[in-house]
């Protein structure tokens, strides 16, 4: 059954200066009545309140002349609320220590799908009461609720009975437990909330009796579509904050870890717990991010990605080692997180007598594509892949560095290539070819002399033209006398090479432009 978490930050904005300010002395002070202040249509507003504010009487939305009028000791300062956003997001991701389905929601809110989660920590009250005590230490205020929907969970952790911290309800108590409370615990707009209230409609329980369509056609179909939700009588689903990993293992520390030989030992056993896993189903890892949880809620990460699947415990430390330099571990790290996001087939290989096999991952050119990917981006990396075209430029391709495809011109997706009665092609291409000043006696002459780069060269050998023109049928091939290239071999008085075309054709109102489209090694 499904079970989803909610934490309500009651204080988030007030709570987060105290930990963003914490070693400056324009931090909140607990016992002063403070309090941010956001304008609004060229009015002052309080925003936030510590709680000797709000024992003092004031309210969020009064004026601030208003409120320094009653409490002339009042401090504010500006509301930020991207700061808030941000550290909320943080802190969405930090609760990722208890399950990969972690979101914010709203200003002051984290939602958290624990299905099949709690027996990692001997259960939902030992899960919650954890979290509680790592939000204590930090000094931010929380409650949370555990139920079968998130509608249930946000109404019990902001409209339960306010001595509770932690409130779990039982799967299927959902109905019973939301009967006793407002209705603004549905998440309804104030306007909405106060409808209802209107025509005596003040409890949750009150609605359980009117017909839903009666609902709908006084108070529109979000009032029906809430109440089923959190009854979980309809679907509502979780996004959430990031991609979930497929697969993903975790290691807890007794005392927070701080040395990078520990941090790599820990690593270490994180590899080889999710490789053994890997093993058993049959696959390998593509694409891993392993998650540094600190003591001061801030999560350090390491990604990467191989170019081949790869479950070789040894080679992936490896590849985590080498970034390990660029994580700081602050005053500690609690907890460690792998998950592996993309994960292919990766069958069994038959290894020989001495442990070599030549499809191993471990030999070839995979491990060197994993480092180099690894300090400069997979993306970073590319190799040359033939294609079916008699056009220079389009007769190869850059492709992502797989080795389990071809890497020979022999074979390109399942096709073979019908150039072998193609003359000599340059190894290096110019893209796009270089314009030359060339100078020649007869129409389809090669030149006996060109201008390239500012320097002049002498043709001593020379064979062409090879007539090449634009492939008509592909988008954007433009026509004309100018799309028809003829092609020569030269060579200048010191032996070197070129490939020179040119373009166009004699005869027209446009002369012929010469390029240089390659060099022959």
């Amino acid at each position: 059954m499904r079970r989803v978490m909610y934490v309500w930050l009651p204080r988030w904005p007030i709570d987060r200066l105290r930990l963003s300010n914490r070693k400056n002395s324009g931090a909140p002070v607990d016992g002063v009545p403070f309090a941010t202040v956001v304008d609004t249509a060229g009015r002052r507003l309080l925003a936030a309140l510590n709680p000797a504010a709000a024992a003092a009487g004031l309210a969020p939305g009064m004026p601030l002349a208003d409120a320094l009028s009653f409490l002339p000791g009042l401090a504010t300062v500006a509301a930020e609320p991207a700061k808030d956003a941000a550290a909320l997001r943080r802190l969405a991701e930090w609760c990722g220590r208890y399950s990969p389905w972690t979101a914010p929601d709203g200003a002051d809110g984290v939602r958290v799908e624990t299905t099949g989660s709690a027996h990692l920590w001997d259960g939902e009250r030992a899960l919650a009461a954890d979290l509680k005590t790592r939000l204590d230490r930090q000094g931010v205020a929380g409650r949370i609720a555990i139920a079968d929907t998130l509608g249930a969970a946000w109404a019990m952790a902001r409209f339960a009975e306010a001595g509770e911290s932690v409130a779990i309800l039982p799967p299927g108590d959902a109905r019973a437990a939301l009967a006793p409370l407002p209705v603004e615990a549905l998440r309804l707009d104030p306007f909405t909330a106060q409808g209802l209230r209107r025509v005596g409609l003040k409890r949750i329980g009150d609605l359980y009796a009117m017909p839903r369509d009666a609902l709908a056609r006084r108070f529109g179909e979000t009032v029906a579509q809430l109440l089923d939700q959190a009854l979980d009588h309809l679907p509502e689903p979780l996004s959430p904050l990031g991609e979930a990993p497929s697969r993903r293992v975790r290691l807890s520390f007794a005392e927070p870890i701080a040395d990078p030989a520990d941090l790599m030992l820990a690593a270490e056993r994180l590899t080889a717990d999710l490789v053994c896993r890997l093993a058993r189903e049959g696959m390998g890892a593509r694409r891993l991010d392993l998650a540094f949880h600190r003591v001061d809620g801030r999560v350090e990460r390491i990604g990467l990605g191989t170019a081949h699947p790869s479950r070789e415990p040894r080679h992936l430390a490896a590849l985590f080692k080498e970034r390990l330099d660029t994580i700081d571990p602050g005053l500690g790290v609690e907890d460690m997180i792998l998950a592996a996001f993309a994960v292919e087939p990766l069958p069994a290989e038959q290894i020989g007598l001495a442990g070599y096999s030549a499809n191993s991952e471990t030999s070839g050119i995979a491990p060197l594509l994993d480092r180099l990917g690894n300090k400069l981006g997979l993306a970073a990396l590319s190799r040359i892949e033939p294609r079916e075209s008699h056009i220079p430029e389009r007769a190869s391709v850059r492709v992502s560095p797989s080795p389990t495809q071809p890497t020979s011109g022999s074979q390109v997706g399942g096709r073979r290539m019908r150039g072998g009665g193609k003359p000599p092609r340059p190894i290096r291409l110019f893209e796009p070819p270089e314009p030359v000043e060339a100078f020649w006696l007869l129409p389809d002459d090669p030149p006996f002399r060109f201008i390239w780069r500012r320097r002049r060269y002498r043709v001593m050998h020379a064979d062409g033209p090879e007539r090449i023109a634009q492939e008509w049928w592909q988008p954007g091939a433009c026509g004309g006398a100018d799309a028809i290239r003829d092609y020569y071999r030269v060579e200048d008085e010191e032996g070197r090479r070129f490939w020179l075309f040119r373009a166009g054709l004699h005869g027209n109102d446009r002369p012929p432009r010469w390029f240089v489209h390659g060099v022959f090694s």
